[in-house]
């Protein structure tokens, strides 16, 4: 029997250039950090330490070390640590599953993520490893592909026709499942959702094989459309749900007072 996370390090050490390439270009670095601003607004992110887990190249890692933050990596990929590595040469990075991050317990300000549905179907454990590591008080920040939109089917459809960058163990988050698995352990500071042309074509252009180079062409129009879409998007038209879970303070890992 295959195991998926032997699989899903060998599919991103071989796309580790390919991704870094696509997913640092500057514009999509610029739409990750107009989002994170927004819903991190009044945060103080200044010393605290933060874990960016599923790293990759350490693209949701610059807005936090731009914010003064301690930031350590961890990613499934031996080729995705080593260019976090070559980018943050002061940062630690960890070559390691979501499932079982070896951390110690209460380590981490905040965790921050955008590859919970690469955890298929393991999800809940690795929301207990998040609640783990998290100090009481601390934050975890998730930003995923929406289930149940009215995208989500075209999604699916687009993961049979083109596996070459999609894998089995990919489904998108139901965010209720997600707040469920963190009832009476943690509440919700922001939850908005959002996503389209820009996220399909700026952000994601890999996936059209469409070159970093040509997106700054059309990036900044496709960006200001998307922002005023958004403020009238809901869930069932949205691409992706970004939310900030709050740890209570009162409580230990496991999620006893």
């Amino acid at each position: 029997m295959t195991d998926p996370l032997s699989t899903q390090r060998a599919y991103y050490n071989a796309i580790a250039g390919e991704y870094d390439s696509s997913y640092s270009s500057p514009y999509a670095l610029l739409y990750r950090k107009e989002l994170f601003a927004d819903i991190l607004k009044g945060v103080a992110l200044g010393g605290i330490r933060v874990l960016d887990m599923a790293c990759g190249g350490g693209q949701n890692s610059l807005f936090f070390k731009e914010h003064e933050a301690e930031v350590v990596g961890l990613d499934i990929s031996d080729a995705q640590c080593a260019i976090f590595r070559r980018r943050f040469t002061d940062s630690a990075v960890v070559t390691g599953s979501m499932t079982a991050m070896g951390f110690a317990d209460a380590s981490f300000d905040m965790v921050v993520t955008e590859s919970l549905h690469h955890s298929h179907p393991h999800l809940d454990q690795c929301l207990a490893e998040v609640h783990r590591v998290l100090k009481p008080g601390g934050r975890f920040l998730l930003w995923e592909p929406e289930c149940g939109s009215a995208f989500d089917r075209a999604r699916k459809l687009w993961y049979r026709l083109d596996p070459q960058y999609f894998q089995d163990n990919e489904a998108s988050i139901d965010i209720d499942l997600v707040l469920k698995a963190f009832e009476g352990k943690a509440v919700v500071d922001r939850l908005q959702y959002g996503g389209n042309l820009a996220h399909l074509f700026v952000l994601s252009s890999m996936h059209f094989r469409i070159p970093p180079a040509a997106v700054k062409y059309y990036a900044r129009p496709l960006m200001a459309m998307e922002n005023m879409l958004n403020k009238l998007n809901s869930r069932l038209f949205s691409m992706w749900v970004l939310c900030v879970l709050r740890k209570e303070a009162s409580l230990n890992t496991d999620g006893t007072s």
